[in-house]
């Protein structure tokens, strides 16, 4: 399995790109990065063309993938199924750069149920009912289909969510003291901000 941080590129709402921001002396894409690590995976960063330079001088080259610009797709399914494409026999467990509260504990939970010979074909969480699908384990049998499906003009859609619909899914109910772990930062007002006790989100 591999660990996957997904660095999105130049988000218009944060008027930067969110995966070089600072946090704690380290980058965005670090933060997640050594949370993946941690569960004892080799870890790369996806990124698009655009961002392979600048992200190559923090990480290194090496440790980049860039997305595909031959698959017609946009937003985060472009960086899931470029790397893919490029390690079609790999999981992999997908973190989003700007999930900057995720918490060890939980990307573990996952970890435990997944079994590389069941059914299932994507574990994530869910929120309020609503699926999570940027911190999850997507095994490769899985998002084989999803490339079948772009090739044939049979995915609907291009999100995330629309994915997870066309796969067999693990999915594990947050307790509601966990929602905002997995909390994600679309502008600066948000980091600066204040919880509803007046804490700092970060």
């Amino acid at each position: 399995m591999l660990g996957i941080v997904l660095c999105g590129g130049q988000s218009l709402r944060m008027g930067t790109d969110k995966g070089l921001l600072d946090h704690q002396n380290k980058i965005w894409a670090q933060v997640a990065a050594e949370k993946l690590a941690s569960l004892n995976l080799p870890v790369k960063f996806s990124v698009n063309p655009s961002q392979q330079e600048v992200y190559a001088a923090y990480l290194g080259k090496g440790q980049l993938i860039i997305d595909d610009t031959l698959l017609d797709v946009r937003g985060p399914l472009l960086g899931v199924l470029s790397v893919h494409l490029s390690n079609p026999e790999e999981d992999l467990f997908l973190l989003a750069c700007d999930m900057l509260l995720m918490e060890i504990r939980l990307m573990e939970k996952l970890i435990k149920l997944f079994k590389p010979d069941d059914n299932f074909e994507a574990y994530i969480f869910s929120k309020d009912s609503r699926q999570e699908p940027l911190c999850g384990i997507y095994k490769a049998k899985g998002l084989k289909k999803i490339v079948r499906l772009l090739q044939t003009n049979a995915l609907a859609r291009h999100s995330m969510k629309c994915v997870l619909s066309n796969l067999q899914v693990c999915e594990t109910t947050l307790e509601s003291q966990d929602y905002k772990y997995f909390d994600n930062f679309n502008s600066k007002e948000e980091i600066k901000g204040t919880s509803p006790d007046n804490t700092p989100k970060l």
